[in-house]
């Protein structure tokens, strides 16, 4: 083997590829090692061959590749916490699983304290929808199965009003173990908003929901507070889940983009649909 045919490289530590940002380390923890870029080398991933955007390296006759790169082929989700600079490899329920398993035999509850935050767990920090009964809480299922958290063979519960498909804090600690999810210390929003990352978007949509938390229509009060704010399969729409007056309804929102002469940044404006009462008409599932 030539080395004209490779390209040498210093390194330092374990390889990350060009995932997360290096950070700042002292000196006597860093060691630096020669190893060797081979995009010449194949890489095949249950039977397929992929084009990874970072070759392999070679170092001390062991492979190194981009671990979140790969771990987007095995899909896994791979995160990266600061902190404490460890980075977290998390198996993702396959894709074609049925949300709802194979029991239908669901216990049913009803929103009775619904309250959203965001929780940090294994290095990501995720909205949930958690619902607080006399009994326990219950987190809803979607909230959880995004967070990677497998929950097959774990019992469900179904919401009355929204149909939606919740899992006990009981069961989640077969899963949990010692390490559950808690509540994130540095991400704090008081309408928390699911599936959106986009930050022009998320502005307009809770300076939206403020806006409309209270106001009065022929001397009569009303009152609201957000639940959840989830974005839906159609762009730009989401579904908008409230607390009025002590009554739970569902709107759905809609961002529409504006055009501002000689302002470049893109701008929305928000429409919504009309409230349902979802205590009076149960969403279909």
């Amino acid at each position: 083997m030539k080395l004209s045919r490779m390209s040498k490289i210093g390194i330092a530590g374990a390889v990350m590829g060009t995932c997360f940002t290096a950070g700042v380390y002292a000196q006597d923890v860093l060691q630096r090692v020669d190893a060797y870029l081979r995009p010449d080398f194949k890489v095949v991933v249950n039977g397929q061959n992929i084009q990874l955007a970072n070759p392999p390296l070679i170092y001390n006759n062991a492979s190194y590749l981009p671990v979140k790169e790969l771990g987007g082929y095995l899909n896994a989700v791979v995160n990266w916490q600061e902190s404490t600079k460890t980075i977290y490899v998390n198996p993702r329920i396959n894709e074609n699983q049925p949300a709802q398993g194979n029991e239908t035999n669901y216990t049913e509850i009803v929103l009775q304290s619904p309250y959203a935050y965001y929780m940090d767990y294994r290095g990501g920090t995720y909205p949930v929808l958690m619902n607080m009964t006399v009994d326990q809480n219950y987190y809803r299922l979607s909230d959880i199965t995004r967070m990677g958290v497998d929950t097959s063979g774990l019992r469900k519960a179904k919401e009355k009003y929204t149909q939606e498909l919740y899992v006990g804090e009981s069961e989640l600690n077969k899963v949990w173990g010692n390490q559950p999810p808690q509540p994130s210390m540095t991400t704090f929003e008081p309408i928390v908003i699911s599936g959106e990352n986009d930050p022009i978007k998320l502005k307009t949509l809770r300076e939206y929901v403020e806006s409309f938390r209270y106001y009065q229509i022929n001397q009569t009060a009303y009152y609201s507070t957000p639940l959840i704010i989830d974005k839906l399969p159609e762009e730009n729409t989401y579904s908008y889940l409230l607390n009025e007056n002590n009554h739970y309804y569902k709107t759905t929102l809609k961002l529409t983009q504006t055009l501002i002469i000689g302002d470049n940044t893109p701008n929305y404006v928000v429409g919504s649909s009309s409230k349902e009462d979802i205590e009076v008409t149960p969403v279909n599932p």
